[in-house]
Parts: structure tokens; C-alpha cells; sequence
């Protein structure tokens, strides 16, 4: 289960949690305030992949959005 960040509309605070895939803002509530008046946020993230050939060459690509 992937973990999803949110901000409260109502208390501005941010939280993550714990939630199935396709769990949308209408299954969410606020652990602070307890409102539904949440957005879900866009989270950042960094890849890295790594290949080989028969020669043993390396190529590493990396990348963050």
C-alpha cells in the first residue's frame, strides 16, 4: 500500500498515511482536526537504475522530480 500525503484545508496541517491505491480526499479525514476538507499533495521522489552489458560496463541513470 503506497503512503499518500495530504494538507488539511481546514487546520493547514500536512499528514501522510497509509492508504490503498485509488483512495481518494472523500475516504480521508484530518488526524488533527478531524475534518474531510483535505487535498491530496504531489510528493517528490528519486529514481536510480542501474544496467550492465556483457563487457561489464555500467551505466547509471538517476533522476529526481
Amino acid at each position: 500500500m503506497p503512503i499518500y500525503e495530504y494538507i488539511c484545508n481546514s487546520c493547514n496541517k500536512e499528514f501522510s498515511l497509509l492508504q490503498k491505491m485509488g483512495s481518494t480526499e472523500k475516504d480521508t479525514i484530518c488526524p488533527h482536526c478531524g475534518s474531510r476538507d483535505v487535498r491530496k499533495l504531489i510528493s517528490p521522489f528519486c529514481c536510480s537504475v542501474q544496467s550492465g552489458d556483457s563487457t561489464g560496463n555500467t551505466t547509471t541513470l538517476s533522476g529526481s522530480t
